[in-house]
C-alpha cells in the first residue's frame, strides 16, 4: 500500500472537518426555522332527524276476498205447486219480503180438520168436568130404592105373613090328615089305586108340602131368592156413584191432554199453512232462480239462491299474533276497485280452533261502512289494528341499531359530539321506532352514517344547518 506523505494528510483532515462544520451549522440553522404542525382531529359527516312525541300502532296486514256473511239456497217449508213467483235474478229483498206463493188447498183443509178437532176435544173436557145432568142423578137414586125395597120384601117377613103362611100350612096339614084316615079305610082291600080316597090323599099331599115350601120361603127365604135382588141392588149403587162422580182425575186429566194435543195439531196446521209463503230470510240480492211459476216444490227443492247485503273478509292470522287479536278491534281495508279508499271494518269473529295444516286462526272481518261499493269477490288488502299507544316517546326507525343488545342510537349533543345510548324499543312502523326508555323527546339523533361513529366522536350535520351552527 502507498503511504500518504504527512502535509497531505493533515490537508485533507482540515477539509474534513471544515465540511463537518459547515453541515452541522445548516442543520441547525433549519431546525430552528421550521414549526411542528399537530395532528388534526377526525370528523364525520352525518344526517340526523329529531326525536318526537306522538301516536303509533301495530298493524297487521292480510290479504282476502271479499264475501256476503250468508249465502244460502233458499227452500220452501210445504210441498206444492208455485202460484206466483214475486222476484227475479238480481232483485234486491228485505228480511221478511215474499220470494214464492205455493198453492194452500190443501194447507186450508188441513187447518180446518185441526180446528174441528180442537173442538170435539174441548167439549169433551167440558163434558167431564161437568158430570152427570141433575135428572141423570134423580133416576140412578130412584133404582137404588126400588131395588133395596124388592130386597126388602123378600128378606124381611111381617108377622101377618108368617100368620097367614102358618095358617095355611096347618089347613092343609088337617086336610091330609083327613085325607089320609079315609084311604086307611080303603086300602086293607087292596088295588085302591084309583079309588076317589087315593087321588084326595094325593092331592092333600101335594097340597101340603106346597104350604110347607110356602111357609119356609115367607119366614127363612133362601139365597137363591135373595141374591139376584142383592146383586141389583149393588149395580144400582155402582150406578149411582159413578153418576154422582162419573170421572176420575186421570179422566180429566186424559181429556186435557187430548185438547193440548188437539191443539198442537192446530199449530202444526198454521205453521204448514203459513209456509206456503216462502220469504227472504234476511236482507240480500237474489243470484240464482230455481224455479218458475208452476213448478212442483217440496222440503227439498231450492227455490233460490240468494246472499246478504252483509259482507265480510276472512283472513288467517298466525299463531304468533293472535294474541294480539280481539274481537271489536278496527279494521282498515282497501280494494283494487277504489285504490286509496279506506273501508272501515272491525274483527267480528275469531275461530277457537287453528288451522292443523297451517296452524294459523281464521279472523272474519266486518265493514262497518261503504258496504254498497264492496261487491262479493272484491280482492281486499285488511290491516288489522293490533294496538295503539298515544303520546309515547319515537324515533326514526333508521336511528336504531337493532343488532345490538339492547339496540343502540347515536345522539348528538351542543359540541356536534355522538353519544352512544342503550334504548328499549316498543311499537314500530315503517318510519319510526317507539321508545320507551334511553331518549327524551327534542333530541338530535343520528339517521345515517352510525357505521363511522363511536362515542364521543366529532360529527358533521349535512342536513340541518340549525344544529351544525
Amino acid at each position: 500500500m502507498k503511504k500518504l506523505s504527512l502535509p497531505l494528510f493533515m490537508m485533507m483532515l482540515a477539509v474534513g472537518l471544515l465540511a463537518s462544520a459547515c453541515s452541522g451549522s445548516v442543520e441547525s440553522t433549519q431546525s430552528a426555522d421550521v414549526t411542528p404542525t399537530p395532528t388534526e382531529e377526525k370528523t364525520v359527516a352525518v344526517e340526523v332527524n329529531e326525536v318526537t312525541t306522538g301516536d303509533i300502532d301495530l298493524v297487521f296486514s292480510y290479504s282476502g276476498s271479499v264475501q256476503p256473511k250468508d249465502d244460502i239456497n233458499l227452500t220452501p217449508g210445504a210441498s206444492g205447486k208455485i202460484e206466483q213467483l214475486l222476484v227475479d235474478v238480481g232483485d234486491e229483498v228485505k228480511a221478511g219480503d215474499r220470494i214464492a206463493v205455493i198453492e194452500d188447498d190443501t194447507y186450508v183443509a188441513q187447518l180446518k180438520q185441526a180446528e174441528a178437532g180442537l173442538a170435539q176435544a174441548s167439549l169433551e173436557l167440558a163434558r167431564i168436568e161437568q158430570g152427570s145432568r141433575p135428572e141423570e142423578i134423580i133416576a140412578a137414586r130412584a133404582a137404588v130404592e126400588l131395588a133395596r125395597a124388592a130386597l126388602n120384601d123378600v128378606a124381611t117377613v111381617d108377622d101377618n105373613e108368617r100368620t097367614k103362611a102358618a095358617a095355611e100350612l096347618a089347613r092343609t096339614e088337617a086336610a091330609l090328615k083327613a085325607a089320609q084316615a079315609e084311604y086307611d079305610k080303603i086300602a086293607w082291600a087292596g088295588d085302591v089305586g084309583d079309588k076317589p080316597q087315593a087321588i084326595a090323599l094325593e092331592q092333600a099331599t101335594i097340597n101340603y108340602e106346597n104350604a110347607l115350601a110356602d111357609y119356609t120361603l115367607d119366614t127363612n127365604p133362601s139365597d137363591s131368592e135373595l141374591a139376584p135382588l142383592m146383586l141389583n141392588l149393588a149395580q144400582a149403587e155402582l150406578n149411582l156413584s159413578l153418576t154422582l162422580e162419573p170421572y176420575r182425575e186421570v179422566d180429566v186429566a186424559l181429556a186435557r191432554v187430548g185438547v193440548q194435543r188437539a191443539q198442537a195439531a192446530l199449530d202444526a196446521a198454521k205453521i204448514q199453512l203459513d209456509e206456503v209463503v216462502i220469504e227472504a230470510p234476511f236482507d240480500g240480492v237474489v243470484a240464482e232462480l230455481y224455479i218458475s211459476e208452476g213448478s212442483r216444490v217440496s222440503p227439498q227443492t231450492a227455490v233460490i239462491e240468494l246472499l246478504s247485503n252483509e259482507l265480510e273478509i276472512d283472513v288467517e292470522v298466525q299463531e304468533s299474533r293472535i294474541s294480539q287479536v280481539t274481537e271489536g278491534q278496527s279494521v282498515s281495508m282497501q280494494t283494487t276497485a277504489y285504490p286509496g279508499q279506506d273501508f272501515p271494518g272491525v274483527v267480528s269473529s275469531i275461530s277457537p280452533k287453528a288451522n292443523s295444516d297451517t296452524r294459523t286462526f281464521q279472523v272474519t272481518v266486518t265493514p262497518t261502512d261503504g258496504e254498497d261499493l264492496l261487491r262479493s269477490g272484491m280482492f281486499a288488502d285488511v290491516a288489522i289494528l293490533a294496538q295503539e299507544n298515544s303520546n309515547t316517546v319515537l324515533a326514526p326507525r333508521e336511528s336504531v341499531i337493532q343488532d345490538t343488545d339492547p339496540p343502540t342510537v347515536f345522539v348528538v349533543g351542543e359540541d356536534n359530539r355522538a353519544e352512544e345510548r342503550k334504548v328499549n324499543t316498543g311499537l314500530f312502523d315503517n318510519d319510526r321506532v317507539e321508545i320507551l326508555s334511553g331518549l327524551q323527546p327534542g333530541e338530535i339523533v343520528v339517521t345515517a352514517g352510525q357505521g363511522s361513529l363511536t362515542d364521543g366522536t366529532k360529527v358533521d350535520v349535512t342536513n340541518d344547518p340549525r344544529v351544525a351552527e
